[in-house]
């Protein structure tokens, strides 16, 4: 309850510091023609071939935020380039090759929510992003080795975030203690096993009707 002598008033909510998302929006882009030159000497009808994905980064001095008379008032035109690079794992026989790529830069140029506001305070601009190996094809040629075609498709979250102090309309307690450490050295191969059930098939499946030997 609050006392107009103190000042000491009932704290019934809390507040925390947080990167709040002011605007964030998709963007997709689709390569057809990702090719990668497969080691020499390896046939693919007989690898793995698999494709992993680094999270995109925005191009170093590439991003710009600027105003225009045309916008909406709080919007800007934000720019980038989007760099997403990727490494290709072939696995033949026991040996991986990892052979590393990096997609056509993408370019941005979108409008965005950011509004101005004191110079003290700082809005970011962050991507997130998502790579999809839509289509594959490996060709080989008896003197130039086998060359593996990717389609690709990227999916890019573009968000202006800024740190702010919000206030949650509760007390919420603090967590608990986290857990003890488990040392490495203590772990052991049986002690999952220790754990686990009886096996459901530890005997033979049993018949549900019989059939006669001789049919």
């Amino acid at each position: 309850m609050a006392n107009g002598y103190n000042g000491i008033y009932e704290r019934d909510f809390e507040c925390i510091l947080v990167d709040k998302v002011f605007d964030s929006c998709l963007k997709k882009k689709c390569f057809d023609d990702i090719q990668v030159e497969l080691p020499e000497g390896i046939d693919p009808n007989f690898c793995d071939i698999e494709v992993f994905f680094e999270n995109g980064v925005i191009k170093p001095g590439s991003l710009k935020v600027l105003d225009s008379s045309i916008l909406p008032e709080g919007c800007k035109r934000v720019k980038m380039t989007v760099v997403k690079n990727y490494i290709v794992k072939v696995t033949c026989n026991g040996t991986c090759f990892e052979i590393p790529g990096t997609l056509p830069e993408i370019p941005i140029d979108i409008v965005m929510y950011h509004p101005d506001t004191r110079p003290e305070f700082k809005f970011d601009i962050i991507i997130e992003t998502r790579g999809e190996v839509l289509d594959q094809l490996v060709e080989c040629e008896c003197d130039n080795g086998c060359t593996l075609t990717l389609a690709i498709g990227v999916f890019i979250i573009v968000k202006v975030i800024g740190r702010v102090q919000l206030k949650l309309d509760q007390v919420f307690p603090y967590c608990v203690p986290p857990r003890e450490c488990k040392d490495f050295s203590d772990i052991s191969a049986c002690d999952d096993f220790d754990t686990r059930e009886f096996p459901d098939d530890f005997y033979p499946e049993q018949a549900n009707y019989i059939y006669p030997c001789g049919q």
